[in-house]
């Protein structure tokens, strides 16, 4: 009776071993990992909306927006990463419905953002949200503002916005 109840209990050690291997491990950041990970992450997305401004038109042809194939981007990585990436309207009229500041966060981020302040930083619920300005340069600003705002001087800004958990399951090698 003994030996049977010991190769129960071992087996119910090893079983209750596995399910508790299989739970993903919470892992906490520092502010100042995360504040890396977005400056990281702006990096990343400022240098390929760059770079798709620059090779991606070519004369009259049409082609997608830049700033919306990197919204594709933004869903993948936030996606695999637990981050939630978006562009808003900080002093120039949005380009598309999504990009307008609706809850108090993003009207607070385009607030500041629009005094040329160049970084909004805030920790809530758990998540750094950083909010940069984006300089439209003159090939940005003939499609985002009209030829009356560009004579009228002014730098001209948008913002992205990226929010990053500070506590976050650590996901298993795939």
């Amino acid at each position: 009776m003994v030996r049977g109840f010991s190769i129960f209990g071992f087996f119910s050690f090893i079983y209750i071993g596995a399910c508790l291997a299989s739970e993903p491990e919470l892992k906490r950041i520092t502010v100042d990992e995360a504040r890396a990970r977005v400056k990281l992450l702006e990096s990343v997305y400022l240098s390929t909306l760059q770079n798709m401004h620059r090779r991606y038109f070519d004369g009259n042809e049409r082609a997608p927006v830049p700033s919306k194939v990197m919204e594709e981007v933004f869903r993948r990585v936030d996606y695999d990463n637990g981050t939630k990436s978006r562009w808003i309207a900080v002093n120039t009229p949005a380009m598309h419905p999504d990009h307008e500041p609706k809850d108090e966060l993003s009207k607070a981020i385009a607030k500041h953002l629009k005094s040329n302040l160049t970084r909004f930083e805030r920790i809530s619920d758990e998540r750094f949200i950083s909010g940069r300005s984006i300089t439209l340069f003159a090939s940005c600003q003939k499609c985002h503002v009209s030829a009356l705002t560009q004579q009228n001087g002014g730098r001209k800004v948008a913002g992205l916005v990226i929010e990053l958990p500070l506590v976050y399951k650590v996901a298993r090698d795939r």
